[in-house]
């Protein structure tokens, strides 16, 4: 699949607002797989992605880091979203804001990860979903 593709598959499937928006957010949720699987991982991913993809892939890490949590895999998911808004004082100062962005990044993780499995055959769909956060893996076969 070629690179504007994609990430038009992803726009078209989250209804996001433009090409630009679809590409951040599948950006975004590729640096947080980056962050999480092996280099043997990627490697195994790279004919099934486009190059300008796979090369956010390309600094992983040479073992799967057993310490990311989901929160932690949103966080970097969720980057370009825009999480900030005016404290409700009412509930004690929650930011609402946040709490509705970490729900978007959560789908929009779902979107980029449907239309990167639909590159992929299924045991390369298994082997990365293995590599996953736990409740991360669970978005990734729901997807």
């Amino acid at each position: 699949m070629e690179y504007r593709e994609f990430i038009t598959q992803v726009q078209e499937k989250g209804k996001l607002a433009s090409f630009e928006e679809a590409e951040a957010t599948t950006l975004s949720v590729m640096r947080a797989l980056s962050e999480v699987i092996c280099r043997e991982r990627a490697v195994s991913m790279q004919p099934c992605l486009p190059s300008e993809l796979f090369c956010v892939l390309e600094p992983c890490r040479p073992e799967v880091d057993p310490f990311v949590d989901w929160q932690t895999f949103i966080g970097w998911a969720s980057a370009d979203l825009d999480a900030v808004g005016m404290p409700d004082k009412t509930l004690g100062g929650l930011d609402l804001f946040a709490v509705d962005a970490a729900d978007e990044a959560m789908r929009r993780c779902g979107l980029v990860f449907c239309v990167l499995k639909s590159c992929m055959d299924r045991s390369q769909q298994e082997a990365l979903a293995r590599e996953l956060p736990e409740e991360v893996c669970d978005w990734f076969r729901c997807a």
